[in-house]
C-alpha cells in the first residue's frame, strides 16, 4: 500500500509543529503540508489527493467542519482539540478519530494504526474492484503494522495465526515470538491465499503446508497444538482430503 497523504490545519504554530513531528515519525504517513486555517488549505484539498486531514476543531468549530466543502468524500478527518466536549460532539460527525491536546505520542500512534487499517482495507477493496480477484496471484508477502512499524511477513514463513479480540499473533518458522498486529481475523483471512491457508476455528488460521499431525480435531504444528472447531471440521476434512 502507498503512503497515507496527510495535511494539518491548526492555527497554533507550536501544536502544528508537534503534530507534524508525530506524523513524520510514522513510516506509512506522508505530510504534504500544514496550514493555519481551512481557507489556506483549499487549493491543496482541491488539487491533491489528501487521505487524512488533522483538523484543530477550535480553529473552525463544529460548523466549520460541517461546511468544509473542499474535503473529498475519500478524505478522512482526525480532529484535535483542547476541549473534550468538542471532541465528543465532533466525533458524532463520523470522523476517523479525535486527539486531545497536549498530544500524547502513544495515543497518536493508536490513531495512526486505526488509519492504516482503514486505508489497507480500502486499498484491498480497490484492488478487488480493479482486478476482480480476491488476492493478487503470485503475491508472496504482506505488510502488517507491529510496534508502530510496517513489518514484512513472508507467507511461506507463517505457521499459524491466533486471534485475540482486535489483535492477531502471527507465528513464523524459526522465530520464537509471534508478530503481534492490530487486525481482525476476518480482515487478515481476506488477504491470505485460500490454497495455502485455512481457518479451522474462530480464533485460528493455519498454514496447510506446515501441518505435521491431525488427530482428534487437533492440529500439531511443530510443538504447538491448534484446535479445530466443530463448525469448521467437515470443510477442513474435505480441504485436506481426509
Amino acid at each position: 500500500m502507498r503512503k497515507i497523504n496527510c495535511i494539518i490545519i491548526d492555527s497554533n504554530e507550536r501544536d502544528s509543529e508537534i503534530l507534524g513531528q508525530h506524523i513524520n515519525s510514522i513510516p506509512f504517513f506522508e505530510l504534504l503540508g500544514a496550514f493555519e486555517s481551512s481557507e489556506f488549505a483549499v487549493d491543496m484539498l482541491r488539487t491533491q489527493k489528501v487521505d487524512l486531514l488533522f483538523l484543530d476543531i477550535e480553529n473552525s468549530g463544529i460548523s466549520g467542519l460541517k461546511s468544509l466543502g473542499s474535503i473529498s468524500y475519500s478524505t478522512r478527518v482526525v480532529i484535535t482539540t483542547k476541549e473534550g466536549h468538542l471532541a465528543l460532539e465532533a466525533y458524532n460527525l463520523n470522523v476517523l478519530d479525535y486527539l486531545l491536546k497536549p498530544l500524547n505520542k502513544e495515543r497518536f500512534r493508536r490513531a495512526a494504526g486505526k488509519a492504516y487499517e482503514l486505508f489497507s482495507l480500502l486499498s484491498l477493496r480497490d484492488r478487488r474492484n480493479y482486478s476482480g480477484e480476491e488476492f493478487s496471484i503470485g503475491q508472496e508477502y504482506l505488510f502488517v503494522t507491529s510496534d508502530y512499524a510496517l513489518v514484512k511477513i513472508k507467507l511461506s514463513d507463517v505457521t499459524y495465526i491466533e486471534g485475540l479480540k482486535d489483535y492477531l499473533k502471527i507465528y513464523l518458522v524459526n522465530q520464537l515470538n509471534p508478530v503481534i498486529t492490530r487486525m481482525t481475523m476476518k480482515a487478515l483471512e481476506e488477504k491470505l491465499p485460500r490454497n495455502q491457508f485455512f481457518r479451522v476455528h474462530k480464533s485460528y488460521i493455519v498454514s496447510i503446508d506446515k501441518i505435521d499431525i491431525i488427530r482428534s480435531q487437533r492440529i500439531k504444528i511443530g510443538v504447538n497444538t491448534v484446535p479445530i472447531s466443530d463448525g469448521y471440521y467437515e470443510t477442513f476434512r474435505q480441504k485436506v482430503n481426509i
